[in-house]
């Protein structure tokens, strides 16, 4: 009993270890009502009949395997029980908890929660599975680049909040690798180390994990995860297997293929509805040539994967789950005295812009096999787009803005959590609606930018449209305030969207209960 209460005190005094005393920022703490679960639980990567389901607990003697309940009901007070079995969770995986729950049913909501032998119970989670065919509406919170250095996860804590969400579509750069020099909002001290190794990686992955909201978020609803270039920081020092480690054991997915734990691409089908396909273009980004001079972008056999997943789809809708801008971003005509970035032709060549061979077979790929309800779904920018897709954005003979000629897709990216954008760079914010502007003219297929909020999107799906909403929420500070910023609809077997904004949907309250 001593050691549990010394244990306890040290980590609601911000311990990261018995020796090193961390002093942590505000709204930064451990689950202690949970204790010994002080990370919480999350689910993810979900099925018609199975879903991960995830915790972690802090052992009293590290030596020492848990042997740990897991329970999954019908009804949050577990009075119907659908599963339950003992499960060992040890150093092995820092002690993390990942249970891929079979048998269950389509399209419906369940609740877990994890005893350890002696009572003490985590929190309880809610998950859902994939819905069958007669599903008739989907509505997905899509999201990136959440540094909790960079700010306050207020938008986390509205995707908690929020019951009308069925799926949370996380884009990448989940966990940062080192804290930016521009945006030290909520800092511990001492100053956190760029992280290199398989225990650094776990420590970072723990720490976000103290974030109440973020906690909250993982807790509410399944999710749906691809990482991206700070998740696994392969440019610095360090083995690049570490962070695919912690990745998998902190993240709730499928266990990884041992023998090529780098294969994170895969897909799931939302009945007749839509696909989801999540890609991964950051690990094999330049790594193969899909002819004698040209890089591809997504590697030869995850390219043959794409297009037989696009070509197979028997669903409505292609939602494509991809890391970066995938429609262009064209910074030629800017005045050299603005000092853009990339190379004076894309602001960002390192994205598809740095691939434009790859991007063009793909577009023609869509053209030519009439590859209809293609829907792009992207991160990585910190700013917020609305694209349609088009080869030759600036060629009037081949796209026209008014009449949207030849658009293969449309793309729908949704600003950061809390990563810098203009703001952050300390651009005035008189300026920022002139470089909207200026950047809108250079690019016309791009139907909506903003440069200096951040947020999450929701992607509400019919048979009928797709409606995009971007929503903000301020990061400075903690708030319960959020606003909706625009929405943008795209039609069934309409390759543009529509020309107009549209007004939010409705939040529904389907979902009648709390679990925070």
């Amino acid at each position: 009993m001593m050691y549990r209460l010394i244990l306890f005190l040290l980590i609601l005094l911000g311990f990261g270890s018995l020796t090193a005393q961390v002093k942590y920022p505000y709204h930064i703490y451990g689950d202690s009502i949970h204790a010994p679960f002080y990370y919480g639980v999350a689910s993810g990567d979900p099925q018609r009949k199975s879903v991960v389901i995830w915790t972690k607990i802090e052992p009293e003697n590290i030596n020492m395997p848990q042997n740990i309940l897991w329970q999954v009901a019908r009804d949050s007070g577990f009075t119907s029980m659908v599963a339950q079995a003992y499960q060992i969770a040890d150093s092995s995986h820092d002690f993390t908890l990942k249970v891929d729950v079979n048998y269950l049913l389509p399209d419906s909501s369940y609740f877990y929660r994890f005893r350890t032998t002696d009572g003490r119970t985590s929190a309880v989670g809610r998950t859902k599975t994939l819905p069958g065919d007669s599903v008739s509406q989907l509505r997905f919170a899509v999201m990136s680049c959440s540094s909790v250095w960079s700010g306050y996860f207020n938008a986390y804590a509205r995707i908690a909040e929020r019951r009308d969400i069925d799926y949370v579509i996380h884009l990448g750069d989940y966990a940062y690798d080192y804290v930016d020099n521009d945006e030290q909002v909520r800092v511990p001290e001492p100053f956190p180390k760029d992280v290199s190794s398989l225990a650094e990686w776990r420590e970072r992955h723990r720490y976000y994990l103290l974030d109440p909201d973020l906690r909250a978020a993982r807790q509410a609803h399944p999710w749906i995860v691809i990482w991206d270039n700070h998740d696994l920081s392969v440019e610095k020092p360090g083995k690049p297997e570490d962070a695919v480690k912690a990745f998998y054991e902190y993240i709730p997915l499928h266990a990884s293929n041992p023998q090529y734990p780098e294969k994170l691409y895969r897909s799931f089908r939302f009945g007749s509805l839509a696909n989801l396909i999540m890609t991964d273009m950051f690990s094999f980004r330049g790594k193969e040539k899909f002819d004698s001079t040209r890089n591809s972008i997504y590697g030869i056999e995850q390219t043959a994967w794409l297009y037989k997943q696009l070509l197979d789809s028997q669903s409505t809708w292609r939602l494509i789950g991809n890391q970066e801008m995938m429609g262009s971003w064209i910074s030629k005509g800017i005045p050299k005295f603005f000092k853009a970035p990339g190379d004076g032709t894309y602001f960002d060549p390192s994205s598809w812009d740095g691939y434009i061979h790859d991007r063009d077979r793909l577009y023609d790929f869509l053209a030519k096999n009439q590859v209809k309800n293609f829907v792009a779904l992207s991160g990585d920018m910190h700013m917020s787009y609305c694209i349609n897709l088009t080869k030759y954005p600036r060629d009037k003979s081949w796209y026209n803005k008014r009449k949207y000629t030849n658009t293969v897709g449309v793309e729908f990216l949704p600003s950061s959590i809390t990563r810098g954008n203009f703001d952050e760079a300390g651009i005035p914010k008189a300026f920022i609606p002139f470089a909207q502007a200026v950047s809108k003219s250079l690019n016309p297929h791009h139907v909506y930018n903003q440069f200096s909020k951040h947020g999450y999107g929701i992607l509400d799906v019919t048979k009928e449209r797709c409606v995009a909403e971007f929503w903000y929420s301020p990061i400075l500070s903690v708030q319960s305030a959020e606003h909706f910023g625009r929405g943008y609809t795209v039609l069934n077997g309409v390759s543009h969207w529509q020309k107009r904004p549209n007004k939010k949907l409705k939040k529904s309250s389907k979902y009648g209960f709390g679990i925070r």
